[in-house]
């Protein structure tokens, strides 16, 4: 029987090793989709995926997610994205090319990211289901456009131009904030 995500938090409070347990029965799946999406190579998925619940366990505690499947996502996310470009070393990751334009040549700081992640957030609120589901599935999980599209049930041609034109007014919102794009 799967444990609902509150009593998974609580197991890793309790640091019971049943914790990762409970996390792989019910989110593995999701862990490798996202990992698989990024890395496109069985054994670094494996790997990030096995470092993903080290990550979940030293996490928790101190911090205490309120949604378990996007905090433990974005653990293997960023694990994968370390990964990829470690395995890549000067080769830029094509996906997130296409959001280069959104994004300041000069690294910002940790204060930056942050406010930009807020407005970025905000931004994808105002927009209707279908778009959010869309630009995260292709810019958060990794997918392609072919994959993303097909999951809200639009072409790949109608995604892409609505992907174009999201980055588009995300940019308009960004410069508005004052955030160099």
């Amino acid at each position: 029987m799967l444990l609902n995500d509150t009593e998974i938090i609580e197991l890793f409070w309790e640091r019971s090793e049943q914790a990762i347990k409970a996390l792989a029965d019910k989110y593995d799946r999701l862990a490798r989709s996202v990992a698989m999406n990024i890395l496109r190579d069985r054994l670094d998925t494996e790997e990030c995926v096995n470092d993903s619940y080290l990550g979940m366990w030293n996490s928790l505690p101190p911090k205490r997610p309120q949604v378990l499947p996007a905090f433990f996502a974005t653990i293997t996310r960023n694990l994968a994205l370390n990964r990829y470009r470690h395995n890549m070393a000067q080769k830029r990751y094509a996906i997130m090319e296409e959001l280069t334009d959104l994004t300041s040549s000069v690294p910002s700081p940790e204060e930056e990211i942050n406010y930009a992640g807020q407005i970025i957030s905000a931004f994808l609120e105002k927009q209707d289901k279908q778009a959010r589901v869309l630009f995260m599935r292709r810019y958060f999980m990794g997918e392609s456009i072919r994959d993303a599209a097909s999951f809200v049930g639009m072409t790949e041609n109608a995604a892409t131009v609505k992907l174009c034109r999201m980055r588009a007014k995300l940019k308009e919102v960004l410069l508005k904030e004052g955030i160099e794009v």
